[in-house]
């Protein structure tokens, strides 16, 4: 049985892990390889085992979040099945999908190399105007391997090691929720006794 053709007409998504709730371009301007991605992928969700966790988005202009959940393992520091949550426009969802497929079996090294550029040919594009959603699963990326250093392995100094985060980077304004920068500050916080 052939596919049937999207059109400006198709309805948006509304499943549990991902919700097109966003003023989105209409799905013409989306490549059908992003939208069979969104389609066909098994990476909804949260995997069994999850041990790290991340959420980063935006609220300017509507609400886009991007959740990964991935299962890291603690002796090689290296993605097992990696799941995702995402609300917002298809190409957030179509950049969250991607990312769960992109992560498994790499190491922390290895998947902070994943560039906005890499997202964006494994999605086929997205439009001009969506562009954002790649600078935010890039920043996906490093608040997962954050959370998983702070929280589960207690691991600051290794973290800082491996990025930093810049305050009033590009990145840092454009994402106005980052999980990682909430435990950063957390942690900064308890150290000067604040909390």
């Amino acid at each position: 049985m052939a596919k049937q053709k999207l059109t400006e007409d198709t309805p948006f998504l509304r499943t549990p892990d991902m919700y097109q709730i966003e003023n989105d371009a209409p799905i013409t301007e989306y490549s059908d390889k992003l939208l069979d991605l969104i389609a066909d992928t098994p990476h909804g969700g949260i995997p069994d085992g999850a041990n790290a966790f991340c959420s980063v988005g935006k609220e300017k202009r509507g609400t886009v979040q991007m959740q990964l959940f991935a299962v890291i393992d603690p002796q090689t520091q290296t993605f097992g099945n990696v799941g995702f949550r995402s609300h917002g426009c298809l190409a957030a969802i179509g950049c969250a999908a991607a990312l769960a497929e992109m992560l498994p079996g790499k190491t922390f090294e290895q998947a902070l190399s994943i560039t906005k550029d890499e997202i964006r040919e494994r999605l086929g594009g997205v439009p001009s105007s969506k562009l954002y959603t790649l600078m935010l699963a890039t920043c996906a990326v490093k608040a997962v391997i954050g959370d998983y250093l702070m929280r589960v392995q207690d691991a600051q100094d290794e973290l800082d090691k491996l990025f930093t985060c810049e305050s009033l980077s590009v990145d840092c304004l454009m994402t106005e929720n980052c999980s990682l920068r909430d435990e950063r500050v957390d942690a900064y916080m308890h150290a000067c006794g604040e909390i």
